[in-house]
């Protein structure tokens, strides 16, 4: 395995590592050289650096609140589709001089919950495609983990290049469909997934105290060597997908490619409790009774089953798709995993 950044440039280090937490880098280089990086603390506060000696010096030329967010380019208008705060509402700013100085922070919905992460943009015929993840429940429904990937739905967002992007009705968005709609935990056999047992199955016996195992660290950090019988087993969140690329298939010989354009491959954070496997779906553009959609569905194999896990190298945690116009090739940034089988328990205290 090659080694491409041994020379990086570290464009924010964090004073205090155990209390403030950089998140959902993004970056993007202009026409004119200079270097534009957004950032987020602790799912609150938003940032953007800008270099123009090519990464050696850094100005803050944005202090917001926003996070989660994601740099597109329309022409000289430069934007960060973001998250008021994590699980807040949908928002949008803008700059329109090379990221020097941002607008005001607009809100594109009210009262909902979005997160995200820097994922990638997809430009075609005109239009930009971005996804956020919208996590809600329906009536009745409840749910035991504050993380909720099982009630995420990937909303893919359309906006027309050129158009005044602050405004919620210049974007189509797509249906919504979350993991819980489309597959339960009890059904998939065949994948080992879930890994664990789901928070979801947790029965009353199961909380000690007020609280019940919500992590492999904890756990970890807990285990009682002597009476290992004593210990109670530790659960993750349940099953689902979140922080979505979009990427359209080009190769006619591909089993998924889609002459007419219209079909784009959603490619999903998977949390399944292990290693190897990225969420998909598909969002397909249609007209239904005159109105244009964006319709989520699940894709298939040729012999008709539902694929709703691809193997990915890092699938299980944060990665970034990109399309490369010179090569015609997709890039992946991703993360290895190194300790999928090994025993929670004994592992070194700095391995997750």
């Amino acid at each position: 395995m090659k080694e491409l950044a041994s020379n990086f440039i570290e464009v924010y280090r964090s004073p205090k590592p155990d209390e403030v937490f950089p998140y959902s880098p993004g970056i993007m280089v202009r026409p004119s050289g200079r270097y534009i990086v957004s950032l987020d603390l602790n799912d609150l506060y938003g940032k953007v650096y800008v270099s123009d000696d090519k990464g050696k010096t850094w100005r803050l030329t944005c202090d917001s609140h926003f996070a989660h967010g994601t740099l597109f380019a329309d022409g000289d208008r430069i934007y960060i589709l973001a998250c008021e705060i994590v699980y807040g509402d949908l928002v949008i700013l803008y700059s329109d001089d090379d990221g020097e100085t941002w607008s005001d922070v607009y809100k594109l919905t009210n009262g909902e919950k979005w997160a995200h992460t820097a994922t990638n943009a997809l430009y075609k015929d005109g239009y930009v495609y971005m996804a956020m993840d919208h996590f809600f429940l329906n009536e009745g429904e409840t749910i035991r983990s504050n993380w909720k990937p099982n009630i995420c739905a990937p909303v893919v967002f359309r906006g027309k290049l050129g158009d005044d992007l602050t405004k919620m009705e210049n974007w189509l968005m797509s249906e919504k469909v979350r993991f819980r709609d489309v597959i339960k935990e009890e059904d998939i056999e065949g994948f080992g997934v879930p890994f664990f047992t789901s928070m979801e199955d947790l029965k009353p016996e199961d909380v000690h105290g007020e609280t019940f195992w919500a992590s492999p660290s904890q756990y970890r950090d807990t285990f009682n060597f002597e009476n290992p019988e004593k210990n109670l087993p530790f659960y993750f969140h349940a099953t689902g997908w979140l922080e979505t690329n979009i990427v359209q298939i080009t190769d006619p010989s591909h089993f998924w490619y889609d002459p007419s354009g219209k079909t784009f491959h959603l490619m999903m954070r998977a949390n399944t409790h292990g290693t190897g496997y990225c969420g998909l779906m598909k969002a397909v553009e249609k007209v239904v009774d005159g109105k244009e959609i964006i319709s989520i569905e699940c894709e298939k194999a040729p012999s008709g089953k539902r694929i709703i896990f691809l193997p990915l190298l890092g699938g299980q945690n944060k990665f970034h798709i990109r399309y490369d116009e010179v090569s015609k090739l997709y890039w992946l940034v991703s993360v290895q995993a190194r300790d999928s089988m090994r025993r929670v328990e004994l592992l070194s205290t700095d391995r997750y």
